[in-house]
């Protein structure tokens, strides 16, 4: 089964993917924990990327970002699923869109160089406003990142939820409130979980 976490800056997609691998893990399941950027060499210039270290035009960016996830796919998902682990990532196909879109973009060119990915079983779309997005990137006291504008977050909330209301008419994805409690969240998505992974096991 491939889960993906996704959202704005400041969401809380990392803490809700530890969590759920955590659980998963103390039912016995293998679970394979992953993200985007990957930690390969295009991963690295990716991060780099983000922080403002060099500059790269928008669709530079977003080619970068799909030519790290052929090889993250092909290396490290891919091989996962194929052992039968449970892979959790945190960031995919939506967060190029996104990101592309709220940079100018073409919607359609991302979604095309989307689809030629592996689809995730489900997706996680963890929905927080703008504002609230960037209120919390700031308290985490960092330096701000290259899409850590409210203009640009902002085009990125209203997309992935645009992508999430989309999918979840094939029940392929659930749009969570990232202003829960952290708590009543892991419990949604533990209880949206369960009879998935009953079904797959009885396959």
């Amino acid at each position: 089964m491939f889960i993906v976490f996704e959202g704005p800056d400041g969401s809380g997609t990392s803490t809700q993917a530890k969590i759920l691998a955590k659980n998963l893990e103390k039912k016995g399941l293998k679970v394979f924990t992953t993200a985007e950027p990957s930690k390969n060499i295009l991963g690295k210039v990716l991060r780099e990327a983000l922080q403002k270290k060099y500059e790269l035009s928008p669709k530079a960016f977003q080619l970068l970002f799909f030519a790290d996830r052929e090889q993250h796919v092909q290396n490290e998902v891919l091989p996962a699923l194929a052992r039968g682990e449970i892979v959790i990532c945190e960031r995919y196909n939506w967060s190029s869109i996104a990101f592309g879109v709220s940079e100018k973009v073409e919607r359609k060119f991302l979604e095309n160089l989307s689809s030629r990915f592996i689809e995730p079983d489900h997706t996680f779309f963890m929905n927080i406003s703008a504002e609230k997005s960037l209120e919390r990137v700031v308290l985490r006291g960092e330096k701000l990142e290259h899409f850590e504008t409210s203009e640009k977050l902002k085009i990125v909330q209203e997309v992935m939820l645009n992508l999430a209301e989309q999918s979840a008419f094939t029940k392929r994805s659930t749009i969570l409130n990232a202003t829960d409690s952290i708590e009543t969240i892991a419990q949604n998505i533990e209880m949206i979980l369960t009879p998935m992974l009953f079904l797959q096991n009885i396959k």
